[in-house]
């Protein structure tokens, strides 16, 4: 094992600062934990620098407020592999946004490797090492800290700036620079992190197909839900499983006795939330409610011609990725893609003008923001998908 340092005092803070002011990049993972719990428990920070490797033993700490610092220096190159649940977790408990960012899983598909590519992967592929991957569902929380957890966090860190540095020179090469720069920024905007409210209803593939009054339950429920998580630090299927959102859903107006009936809903649950259930449903309508239920999706069947139209078009969108020896679904998304094909007037940040402009092409681009006036012709032996 390489020479480290763990961090657990004031102490190891300070000396971190003072060793590592004037350092240009900062390689970084996290480990933490989200199962069976409503708040992700942060326990490691595991950063490299040009002065050595370090782990913040974020449970025994007081804080980690000279990572916090360096993560919103936009002087400072921060360089990690699939770092946005990372950056996400910062922001949520330290409310930082991180600046001057380089992902190596991003990088990765802009100079022809399929995204997402693990990070395991990626080490193999650009540097012909293997990187142990045995630890990870591990105890994190567990102290003291067992050595072989201590190696599998410094290996999920050691190769970032050898794969930062292999990766740019290719960009460089390909003329990349500014579209990794652009797609990079994403991170690095506070409306990224914003929390859209009541969002897993409004994405709940229930929700469209409804009555009012059962949509109405199931945007409650679903926030009753959170909110009981929320309250005992639980994650939300330790308070109600997913799976059984819909039959409690589809059972609520025949009240308690409906429940009850239903053998997929437990009689441990009726007992204890059925009367609670049967309230949720019979309130009355907020106004609040009324302008969730505006954004709720209209149903829609999708013409078994017009989904020949969009396959076609997304077929084309791969064709020219592949081309470019660009990762498709970096491009465009798959699920994006079914999303707007289903709702015709569905728009997206990634229709902007940028550096997909460029790959794409003017063509794909109209057909993606007009697909509804998208036709196919056959003539001549020849088969052509046009705009009306």
């Amino acid at each position: 094992m390489k020479d480290y340092s763990l961090l657990t005092n004031e102490q190891d803070l300070q000396q971190f600062r003072e060793e590592n002011k004037q350092i240009d990049w900062l390689c970084i993972d996290t480990e933490f934990i989200g199962e069976k719990r409503y708040q992700t428990l942060l326990c490691l920070v595991q950063v490299a620098t040009t002065n050595g490797l370090y782990i913040f033993d974020a449970i025994q700490l007081p804080h980690i407020q000279p990572i916090v610092e360096i993560l919103a220096n936009p002087n400072i190159l921060k360089i990690s592999h699939a770092g946005e649940n990372d950056y996400r977790l910062m922001q949520e408990l330290y409310q930082v946004i991180p600046k001057n960012v380089f992902d190596t899983q991003i990088a990765a598909g802009f100079v022809g490797h399929r995204y997402p590519i693990s990070f395991r992967a990626l080490v193999q592929a650009e540097l012909n090492r293997r990187v142990s991957k045995v630890q990870t569902v591990t105890d994190w929380e567990h102290r003291p800290i067992k050595a072989r957890q201590i190696q599998y966090a410094l290996d999920d860190v050691i190769p970032l700036k050898a794969l930062h540095d292999k990766l740019s020179s290719q960009i460089e090469k390909l003329n990349r620079t500014d579209w990794v720069k652009e797609e990079m920024q994403k991170v690095e905007s506070a409306e990224y992190y914003e929390k859209i409210p009541f969002r897993e209803a409004l994405n709940h593939n229930l929700l469209p197909a409804l009555a009012r009054k059962e949509q109405v339950f199931l945007i409650r429920l679903i926030e009753w839900r959170r909110q009981l998580a929320e309250r005992r630090n639980h994650s939300k299927e330790m308070v109600l499983a997913k799976k059984y959102i819909p039959p409690i859903v589809k059972s609520i107006h025949l009240g308690v006795e409906g429940l009850r009936q239903n053998r997929r809903i437990s009689e441990r649950f009726v007992k204890r939330y059925g009367k609670d259930m049967e309230t949720l449903y019979k309130k009355d309508i907020t106004a609040e409610e009324k302008d969730i239920l505006r954004k709720v999706p209209t149903p829609t069947r999708i013409d078994p011609k017009k989904e020949i139209k969009m396959e076609m078009l997304y077929a084309f969108i791969n064709y020219q990725c592949l081309s470019h020896k660009i990762a498709p679904e970096l491009v465009f998304p798959r699920g994006l893609f079914k999303r707007m094909k289903e709702n015709t007037s569905l728009t997206s940040d990634l229709l902007k003008a940028g550096w997909r402009n460029k790959i794409l092409g003017t063509a794909i681009m109209k057909s993606l923001s007009q697909r509804d006036q998208l036709q196919i012709e056959i003539e001549e032996g020849q088969m052509v998908l046009r705009l009306r």
